[in-house]
This record gives C-alpha cells, sequence and structure tokens, in this order.
C-alpha cells in the first residue's frame, strides 16, 4: 500500500454533484486533509446541494467547472477529476473535457463512477448495455478500482473505473476461493444479493417510494444483472467462466448490500481451511474484515467504507455472506480509496472504517 505523504492539497473537480454517489464523496472529502473541493458542477447550476454537508455548496455549470479546470491546469496544478454522473454520460463529458484540454488532460487523474468504463472488451459492454460503446477506444485506458483485488494497477493509474456496488461485493466475497482453485467451475455459482433504496438514485421512483418500499422485499433484473459482467471480466483472468446465477433484490432500507454466494465446491475442504484462504488473501487489508465467527450484518458496516465477510461449509457447498455500504465501499468511499492511491496519499486517508451501528 503507498504510503507517500505530501503537504500540499490536490484540487477536484466533481462533474455530476447532484446525485448520491457525489454527495456521499463530498461528505468523505471533508474529512480529507489533503484533497480540497475546486468545483461541484450540476447542469442544475445555481442550486445548493446536499445540506447534510458542514459548508454551504452551491453548484456551478458544467462548462463553468471546465474552464476553472483548464486556469487550474495552466498554474501548473495537477488537479483529480470524478466524473459522478448517470450511466452511459461519462464517456460523453470525459471526450468533451478531454477534447477541450488536449495533452494536459493527460496531467489529471480521472475517478468514473458510472458503468462506462469498466468492462474492457466492446463486446461484453454492447451485451450488457444494450448498445455500442461511445468510446470503445478509451477502454482499455481505464484501471479498473477495486484496490484489495487489483491494487497494483490503481498506484500509478490515471483514469480508473470505480466498480458497480453490487460488482464490488461480488468480486469480493467470490474471487478468493476462484483463485485458490476451490470452486467447480462446471456447476451454477449462486449469488443473492440485497440492497438497500440508495442504490436506486438521486431520482424518485415507484420503487424507491416509501410507501411502497416499506416493510416489502422483490427481486429485480431477473434475467442477469449488469454488474454480472464485472465478476465475469474478473473471473477470465483466472480462465474461469463458470455458469452465474445472480438475483438482485430491493431491500427496505435506504443503505447497505448484504450478499449470499453460494459456490460449489471442487474437492472436499473443512471450514478452518476455506477461512484461512479469505483470512490469507485479505491479510492487511484496511478494508475487508474476515469475520472467526458469526455473520455479517448491515449495520455494523453502513457509514463505513468497509466489507464484513464470514464463510461457511456445507458440504459440497461454499457459503460466502458479506455486507458493506453501497454508497462508500460500494461506491464512493471506493472511489476515493482509489485516488488515494493514484495520488500517493496513504490509502485509508479520510475513510471511516467504523459503521454506524444504528440507524
Amino acid at each position: 500500500m503507498s504510503t507517500t505523504t505530501t503537504t500540499s492539497t490536490v484540487p477536484v473537480f466533481l462533474f455530476g454533484a447532484r446525485g448520491m454517489l457525489a454527495g456521499e464523496l463530498l461528505r468523505l472529502m471533508e474529512h480529507h486533509p489533503l484533497l480540497q473541493l475546486a468545483a461541484a458542477s450540476s447542469r442544475e447550476s445555481g442550486n445548493h446541494l446536499h445540506r447534510n454537508l458542514a459548508r454551504e455548496l452551491t453548484a456551478v455549470d458544467p462548462a463553468a467547472a471546465r474552464r476553472e479546470l483548464a486556469r487550474a491546469l495552466e498554474r501548473g496544478e495537477r488537479p483529480a477529476v470524478v466524473l459522478a454522473l448517470p450511466h452511459g454520460e461519462s464517456a460523453r463529458a470525459w471526450s468533451e473535457l478531454s477534447s477541450e484540454l488536449g495533452s494536459a488532460a493527460d496531467e489529471l487523474v480521472l475517478v468514473d463512477l458510472a458503468a462506462d468504463f469498466r468492462l474492457r472488451d466492446p463486446e461484453r459492454y454492447r451485451r450488457t448495455y444494450g448498445h455500442e460503446h461511445p468510446a470503445p477506444d478509451e477502454l482499455g485506458r481505464f484501471a479498473y478500482g477495486l484496490p484489495e483485488l487489483f491494487r497494483s494497477e490503481l498506484a500509478s493509474a490515471r483514469r480508473i473505473a470505480a466498480p458497480g456496488c453490487f460488482a464490488t461485493a461480488l468480486q469480493l466475497a467470490v474471487l478468493p476461493a476462484a483463485e485458490a482453485g476451490l470452486l467447480d467451475p462446471a456447476r451454477p455459482w449462486y449469488l443473492n444479493g440485497i440492497t438497500g433504496s440508495s442504490g436506486s438514485g438521486n431520482e424518485p421512483k415507484p420503487g424507491t417510494h416509501h410507501p411502497h418500499r416499506h416493510d416489502n422485499l422483490w427481486a429485480y433484473s431477473i434475467g442477469g444483472h449488469r454488474h454480472e459482467a464485472e465478476l465475469e471480466q474478473a473471473l477470465e483472468r483466472s480462465g474461469l467462466e463458470p455458469p452465474l446465477d445472480f438475483i438482485a433484490c430491493s431491500g427496505p432500507f435506504a443503505r447497505g448490500i448484504h450478499l449470499t454466494a453460494s459456490l460449489p465446491l471442487a474437492d472436499v475442504i473443512d471450514l478452518p481451511a476455506a477461512r484461512a484462504v479469505y483470512r490469507e488473501r485479505y491479510a492487511g487489508e484496511p478494508f475487508v474484515e474476515v469475520l472467526e465467527e458469526g455473520v455479517p450484518d448491515l449495520r455494523s458496516v453502513v457509514g463505513s467504507n468497509r466489507a464484513a465477510l464470514a464463510v461457511v461449509v456445507r458440504g459440497t457447498t461454499l457459503h460466502v455472506f458479506l455486507t458493506l455500504d453501497n454508497l462508500v465501499k460500494g461506491g464512493a468511499g471506493q472511489a476515493l480509496q482509489c485516488l488515494n492511491l493514484a495520488l500517493g496519499f496513504p490509502e485509508t486517508l479520510g475513510l471511516p472504517r467504523a459503521g454506524l451501528g444504528v440507524s
């Protein structure tokens, strides 16, 4: 992990400042000593945003933010840019920004919170999202922002694609066992995740309206969830293409993901040996906790950048239970973790490890 320190702050330009992930990033940045918000832009410029913040924040027009970013580069600064735009808009925004800045764009550290650059293969992107990628040549230039599994690629990265919330949970739960050769790739891998209403974004929808969501639970994307593609991409690194069966559910809470992975074992293994695989894989990781007993719950991790997991062996099946906050470790916190790595800051800077405990 990088431990380089500096006394100068890095200006951050945030595009798409009105959304939930943007608000969470701004909340976390208030406790970060080395990142300084330079501009928060939104198409609804002039509005006050995120009243939970300690400072009063007014959004500026995206064009004004781009001009100020260009001036920062002219002054010799090395800004960071975060795109917190809706899926499908980041590629267009980055194309416009890089075209305006020219070669100076290479001086930026860019983190995209949307899905636009997570998949390296344009054909996989087309199958997953139902349309051609608008900038396929850019896909291979983005590092995948899951530090626990791809840290070596992030330390020198200039462009980073932050993973999806379910994709983060799926990979943290599945990849240690898969990489260790514990799993049978010929049998189905069953995955079930329950997410809070904040996963649906900032815009009100029937599925997030409180009278419908409260005391309710239902499955969605039952024909295949787009975050499966990120797990498939990661598994291919180990030469694995198992049949994945992931069901996502909407839960009656605002924040958090509870994931259950039921994975077929290739050979007999006992619980201590299975747990040891996960403990070894995540040894020294500041934001992944492997429980020795019990199972993880949401309240222990919500509000933090921590993921908690437990493993159970029942016959020929390995069960992995994992919880995380979809807005923090599954979103803005992970983006900040990646920024720390890319900028040479201590990885944990500005990131909470303690959950709220109550909600």
